[in-house]
């Protein structure tokens, strides 16, 4: 059986009120695999070292243990998956790290996550919660 899973126009940036957020184009099913990064296999982000990354741009990286971070290969051409936001009600939720629907969620909706489970270290949540 084929998963089901959301496109290449799925979702659009736009304003939140916490900056930019994700936000769905149409209606989205509960289990629904949602596209939010390139690439299917996981291959989307890379590990760092934490030092090597601007404070400018450490908001869009996932702590990691030892001074690394995930980060986006690219912060030039940064997948949409990376500005998803926080809720502790998220509309997504992942199984290792591929994002699926927790709920429906309707057309025009943010996407959003609960990034306290992404595995960061306590000290790393203590900046964004």
């Amino acid at each position: 059986m084929e998963e089901n899973k959301t496109t290449e126009f799925s979702f659009l940036l736009k304003q939140s009120g916490t900056g930019v957020g994700v936000f769905s184009a149409h209606a989205i099913l509960a289990g629904t695999y949602l596209r939010l990064f390139g690439a299917d296999d996981g291959s989307e982000g890379i590990f760092r070292d934490k030092r090597e990354v601007p404070a400018l741009f450490q908001g869009y990286v996932l702590d990691r243990p030892e001074g690394k971070v995930l980060a986006p290969r690219d912060f030039g051409q940064m997948h949409i998956g990376w500005y998803l936001n926080h809720s502790v009600s998220p509309s997504a939720e992942h199984k290792n790290l591929r994002w699926y629907a927790a709920r429906d969620i309707t057309e025009g909706e943010e996407i959003l996550i609960d990034y306290n489970t992404l595995g960061e270290p306590e000290s790393a949540q203590e900046t964004y919660y």
